[in-house]
């Protein structure tokens, strides 16, 4: 008898357990959704809105207080987060790798052969040439005068004998033009002088030329190399000439 009243007691404390445990579990579920179906006080559906705009209504001769009106707030604007843009990365340039150039082997020069030397006999010395005239010209100077003329000496070698009777041309031009004559020896002074006066008071400018003739009036010496050019210039200036100094030389 006693043992059928514990099994009694047993059950009933899992019953009780269990209805606390569906108590609990009812509970979660309608805290969790209000509007369940299990939950007998279900709230009411009745949004704050509508609440906020039903209209009061006088009762007992007092008002409502007025509603609060929530104020807008300024919405803030987005900041613009800064992107980060890559920097490009420098791609390396290839670079010439240098060709090794082959050092050219030194080579041995070939030996040259030797020239044999010939003995080739040496020409004959020219000939001499003989002067083209057997008087040579010697212009000795050019000073100032109180007359305008030519004078000289002829030697008869570069020794220094005095060689007379030899004819003296004088010409306006090389060998030509107005030609006039003297012998030499036959004027004072020494065997073999002679002069040429051109002008015998005053300076009589001009180019002149002296030379060896023979008899027939061949030049016995280069007219070209016994030229004078007289002019007027004073005693003062060195460059004056009114009396010209020729000799000639026989070779």
């Amino acid at each position: 008898m006693e043992e059928k009243r514990q099994d009694g007691f047993q059950i009933a404390t899992v019953i009780v357990v269990v209805l606390i445990a569906m108590t609990c579990m009812a509970m979660l579920l309608i805290f969790i959704n209000p509007q369940i179906a299990i939950n007998p006080f279900k709230p009411p559906a009745v949004g704050f809105q509508s609440l906020a705009l039903a209209t009061p209504t006088q009762a007992g001769g007092f008002a409502l207080p007025p509603t609060w009106t929530p104020t807008s707030t300024n919405t803030p604007t987005p900041t613009e987060t800064p992107t980060f843009t890559p920097t490009p990365t420098l791609t390396p340039t290839t670079t010439n790798t240098p060709t090794i150039t082959p050092t050219p082997t030194p080579t041995r020069p070939s030996p040259t052969p030797t020239r044999r030397v010939t003995n080739t006999p040496l020409p004959p010395p020219p000939t001499a040439i003989p002067p083209q005239f057997p008087y040579r010209t010697v212009v000795q100077a050019c000073k100032h005068s109180g007359s305008t003329f030519i004078e000289g000496t002829v030697y008869s070698s570069s020794a220094g004998g005095y060689e007379s009777n030899v004819r003296v041309a004088l010409g306006s031009a090389p060998g030509g033009g107005d030609i006039y004559y003297v012998t030499s020896g036959t004027q004072g002074k020494n065997p073999g002088y002679y002069i040429h006066v051109i002008n015998g008071s005053g300076a009589a400018p001009g180019n002149y030329f002296v030379w060896i003739a023979d008899s027939s009036g061949k030049p016995l010496s280069d007219p070209n190399a016994g030229r004078v050019t007289t002019n007027n210039k004073g005693p003062d200036d060195p460059s004056a000439c009114w009396n010209g100094i020729v000799d000639f030389v026989k070779r």
